[in-house]
């Protein structure tokens, strides 16, 4: 019975490697009429390219869903998670679990109590829906956007 198998297993690896050598010569040739994929189609479609998070560098928001904030709100996190910023009225610390393309709060954040009053309100709690919803992340040039996964935009600019 093991001498049947091992003839059989010694088949099939021969016809597997007599095979090999045409079907690299049929990939080596696309047919008539077909053209291979440029380089330039690969970078923009198909498998996204990875982008290093910006760590240890400070972002100033410039808008939140399209309008600009009346005070400096800004925000910074290091290599190892940690976060820390200003929400408008509040100073914040915290930690995030920094993904491919998604920021995760792993921690609540700690804030001052100090209360925000009027518009400056309804922007900060905009600020917290979008950065405590585990958002999408990207960078552009000197920009970050963050989508919250609820919806929402922030987009903060570096800051020297």
């Amino acid at each position: 019975m093991n001498r049947i198998l091992l003839a059989l297993a010694a088949s099939l690896c021969a016809i597997a490697l007599a095979a090999a050598p045409a079907d690299a010569k049929s990939r080596a040739k696309p047919p008539q009429g077909t053209e291979q994929p440029k380089d330039e189609d690969k970078e923009t479609g198909g498998i996204p390219r990875y982008q290093p998070f910006p760590h240890n560098q400070n972002f100033v928001l410039k808008e939140i869903n399209g309008k600009a904030p009346p005070v400096e709100m800004w925000i910074s996190i290091d290599s190892t998670g940690r976060a820390n910023g200003f929400s408008g009225c509040k100073n914040w610390s915290g930690i995030f679990v920094i993904g491919p393309n998604r920021l995760g709060p792993r921690t609540m954040p700690a804030v001052n109590e100090r209360k925000c009053e009027g518009p400056l309100a309804a922007f900060e709690r905009d600020y917290w829906a979008v950065l405590l919803s585990g958002p999408y992340w990207d960078t552009k040039g000197d920009d970050l956007i963050l989508k919250g996964a609820q919806g929402g935009v922030l987009r903060f600019q570096r800051s020297l």
